[in-house]
């Protein structure tokens, strides 16, 4: 019982330093064991800050079980403040979960992360904040597949945390989640969600407190905390998250919005080259909301311009 901080430290094959801040608030009275995640991308400050903020708040005599809150998941690339990937080797963390003690430095420590810490919860949440290029409309994302106890159970995780867009993934769906921190939870039978608020970069009070009153909302769901939980109304789900990329090297110019409905066929945008020579008219695949979109117009081949929720 009590509040504790510490600092986990692990060491590659190759003698690399892992560093993980852990906070961890364990209840006065029994319940279940509750896992947040952030700053798996270590730009995505809004994700961080509220993990910090909801382990300030949360006292003992008040908490059913515990909670443990790694602030700060990918550690390197938060002091090179780095978009997306680990600076040491270039991955991406959210793609190569459970990881291997054999593998190159993200893979370590990912496989660090879900072993000692990730793997001992009942629940998880990975808390996101869009990333220094990208621009979103809040979302949530949980995974299909690991069973219907554990389905059932993900999706009321991201129904209570109550963001607006709310989109079910799978290993071969059309954005595939392998590798992904909470599809891999769920994959371990531990319920799992990621939300994702905020974006380029910015630290905004509101997107955090958005962030905690998702994490408070779920913990009264899961009976950490005391009080009846709302369930939000008004979302919208999903069943596929498509991903738009470029076809050549350039500029995008872009002609929509965050949060705007698009039509399949409908113009979203066009290629330039150096000289702003039009290299391609770039248009969407389907119906749907766009939920995120890459806010700077500089794109290599395949680069991604945004992520769309997918309407029937």
């Amino acid at each position: 019982m009590g509040k504790t901080t510490e600092i986990l430290k692990f060491t590659t094959q190759d003698g690399e330093e892992i560093q993980f801040p852990v906070a961890t608030v364990t209840g006065d009275q029994p319940g279940p064991h509750v896992v947040i995640t952030a700053g798996i991308h270590g730009a995505e400050y809004p994700g961080i800050v509220s993990a910090i903020r909801i382990y300030q708040e949360l006292e003992p005599k008040n908490v059913h079980g515990k909670v443990t809150v790694v602030t700060i998941s990918s550690v390197k690339a938060y002091e090179s403040r780095s978009m997306f990937v680990c600076p040491v080797d270039g991955k991406n963390p959210n793609r190569f979960f459970p990881g291997s003690q054999k593998g190159t430095y993200t893979e370590v420590m990912v496989n660090c992360l879900f072993e000692n810490v990730i793997s001992k919860g009942d629940y998880h949440l990975d808390i996101h904040g869009g990333d220094m290029v990208e621009k979103l409309e809040p979302f949530s994302l949980y995974h299909t597949g690991a069973g219907e106890d554990i389905d059932k159970k993900s999706k009321e995780l991201a129904l209570y945390y109550g963001l607006p867009n709310l989109i079910s993934t799978s290993t071969e769906g059309t954005w595939p989640d392998k590798g992904a921190n909470y599809a891999n939870s769920a994959e371990h039978g531990i319920p799992a969600v990621i939300t994702e608020v905020g974006g380029i970069g910015l630290l905004k009070k509101d997107d955090v407190e958005m962030h905690l009153k998702g994490m408070r909302n779920v913990l009264r769901y899961v009976g950490v905390l005391d009080e009846e939980p709302k369930k939000p109304e008004g979302i919208v789900e999903y069943d596929n998250f498509v991903w738009l990329y470029t076809p050549v090297k350039g500029l995008f110019i872009c002609d929509i919005e965050i949060g705007d409905e698009l039509k399949k066929g409908q113009t979203v945008g066009h290629m330039e080259d150096f000289f702003g020579e039009e290299l391609a008219e770039i248009k969407a695949p389907v119906d749907g909301k766009v939920l995120f979109l890459t806010s700077s117009p500089a794109m290599k081949e395949q680069g991604l311009i945004m992520g769309i929720g997918e309407t029937a």
